[in-house]
């Protein structure tokens, strides 16, 4: 199979776990993460933001990702805000320890199991983005505007533009 279908195939399974997950937000108490995720955004927020909007905004977000990632819209940019994501469903280890891990450290509830299983979905995410010297020195590349471009653009004037050229032969 080649890359770009591995690729391809990952996203849309990325997209249909965040499409799935998030749609269920939407709904009171159809979620089995809804009262985990509220309690988490009302300590990340300092109660902030109301538990009402703040699962609907979380629904929003994913939603948004799993579509996204389904047709292959903002690939990119959607894998970093899922990364994103990610970071925070690990502060419920930090904040409700007593919910996340049982008996011993190495013990997981059911709760902790679920957020452990973001791992994959984190190594996933990251196979989406690619961080390679190559990829961000091509980007950079044609993100940085040539002399010459911006001379057309009226960005520098003539005599700057001419003294350019004449460096370059």
């Amino acid at each position: 199979m080649k890359q770009t279908a591995k690729h391809n195939f990952l996203a849309i399974t990325i997209g249909v776990v965040y499409l799935w997950f998030g749609a269920l937000k939407f709904f009171p108490d159809l979620s089995p993460a809804e009262g985990l995720a509220k309690s988490t955004i009302h300590m990340l927020t300092f109660g902030l933001i109301p538990d009402t909007v703040s699962i609907i905004l979380l629904a929003l977000w994913e939603t948004m990702i799993g579509v996204c990632l389904i047709f292959n819209l903002w690939r990119r940019t959607m894998a970093v805000l899922a990364l994103a994501h990610m970071v925070f469903t690990f502060s419920p280890l930090l904040f409700f320890p007593d919910q996340a891990f049982g008996e011993g450290p190495l013990y997981l509830t059911l709760v902790g199991q679920y957020i452990i299983k973001n791992l994959i979905i984190i190594a996933a995410l990251l196979n989406l983005v690619d961080f390679s010297a190559e990829h961000i020195k091509n980007k950079l590349k044609y993100s940085i505007p040539s002399p010459a471009g911006l001379h057309r653009l009226g960005l520098i004037g003539e005599r700057i533009h001419q003294k350019n050229l004449k460096k370059s032969k």
